[in-house]
């Protein structure tokens, strides 16, 4: 009987310990604090960067084939590297991204600039 009344003692105490945060801190708010504000071309970049570690660990891991591997690869890799040089606009379909900005036609293969 002694038994029974130290455990269920025991089980109230840890019951008790467990609820206690929660049913003190009901009304509480909680201040979170603001996030830094990042620089869109720090974002497009880390975005490219990262789709082009995925398409290589899916490659690697047999999960892309040889032909979609190429045409992502070039499509990230040019998005990766206009967001690296801060361009916007100055994209040549033949060439890739230009250097030249504001730019009409491409300074390589003289195609129009999108």
């Amino acid at each position: 009987m002694t038994a029974l009344i130290v455990g269920t003692l025991l089980a109230l105490t840890a019951l008790s310990f467990v609820l206690y945060p929660m049913l003190t801190s009901a009304g509480e708010s909680v201040t979170v604090p603001e996030a830094r504000p990042m620089v869109s071309s720090d974002t497009s970049q880390a975005a490219a960067v990262d789709a082009l570690r995925e398409i290589e660990f899916d490659r690697a891991t047999g999960k892309l084939s040889d032909f979609d591997y190429d045409s992502l690869k070039a499509s990230y890799t040019q998005r990766a590297l206009t967001a690296m040089r801060g361009e916007k606009g100055s994209v040549c379909e033949n060439c890739g991204p230009r250097s030249e900005t504001g730019a009409i036609f491409c300074s390589n293969c003289g195609t129009a600039l999108s």
